[in-house]
């Protein structure tokens, strides 16, 4: 009995309890290590899962959006469908009817039922332009000028010639700040109807905007030979001049809109601010 008592026992027991409490440390320390690579592997496989499937709804809706409905009213003018050829002359009468009485919804406020009539017309006509434009008109009056720009921009692709698509266009662009893209829409429309004072108002305008002050005045000049007294347009042909350091063609213009509106207390301000620099700038040429 007194071996089970020896100090050489105890230390053997002792010895093969601290094995044992290592053995068990070291196998609860590898299943914790396996649980873990189980769980991150459960939680990789979803993480992929889910992403291969937002990857799919995504291409699902975005080949939804490709190919459209053809009962959705944006479908109008932006998809590559070639136009239905040939309609019979009744056909032609009955869409020609429906276009007076979209025309006399809008005119009643009456948008919803207008929008679904410009539906019912373009499922027979897809890309007639009356139709299209009344739709934008309809986003317009939404505030929804991009889809707006969009149908007028496609419906110049089919005809580029059309001043009446680029005018709607460039106004489009104008109200969305879309300045130096509608700069150029309405060159192009200049191009197509020089006569058109409202494009040339429009290019001075948008010149100022841009900063083009010389190209501005160019515009402005041309428009007031038709409307001299044009309050507005001698006003901005006077910024320009400021802007450019020409102050006595700047208090030319101002002193015409003087004459036309004697009372204009913002333009005798003006008038005389621009005075005291044109005498500031004099006496400094002269002293030098």
């Amino acid at each position: 009995m007194d071996i089970f008592f020896s100090s050489a026992f105890v230390k053997y027991e002792i010895a093969f309890l601290g094995i044992n409490l290592v053995y068990i440390a070291f196998h609860m320390l590898h299943s914790l290590f396996h649980s873990y690579l189980k769980l991150r592997t459960f939680l990789w496989k979803k993480k992929t899962v889910e992403r291969i499937i937002e990857e799919q709804e995504e291409k699902a809706l975005a080949e939804e959006k490709s190919a459209g409905s053809e009962e959705n009213e944006e479908t109008s003018a932006t998809e590559a469908e070639a136009p239905k050829e040939g309609l019979s002359g009744d056909e032609k009468q009955y869409l020609s009817e429906l276009i007076k009485t979209i025309k006399t919804r809008i005119a009643r406020g009456e948008f919803s039922e207008a929008r679904a009539r410009i539906i019912e017309g373009l499922s027979m006509e897809k890309f007639n332009k009356d139709l299209n434009c009344l739709l934008a008109s309809l986003y317009e009056k939404d505030r929804d000028y991009k889809k707006a720009e969009l149908i007028y921009k496609d419906l110049i692709l089919m005809n580029d010639t059309d001043p009446e698509l680029y005018l709607k266009l460039g106004f489009a662009l104008s109200i969305q700040g879309k300045y130096e893209i509608a700069y150029e829409i309405y060159k192009r429309l200049l191009s197509l109807d020089e006569h058109s004072t409202e494009t040339v108002d429009m290019l001075a305008n948008l010149g100022h905007q841009l900063g083009y002050h010389g190209e501005s005045n160019e515009y402005a000049y041309a428009f007031l030979k038709k409307n001299p007294h044009n309050i507005d347009i001698l006003y901005l042909t006077a910024i320009n001049h400021i802007n450019l350091g020409e102050r006595t063609s700047a208090l030319d213009s101002l002193k015409k809109i003087r004459t036309i509106d004697p009372y204009n207390g913002k333009i005798q301000e003006l008038i005389k601010k621009v005075e005291l620099e044109l005498e500031m700038e004099n006496n400094f040429k002269v002293e030098e």
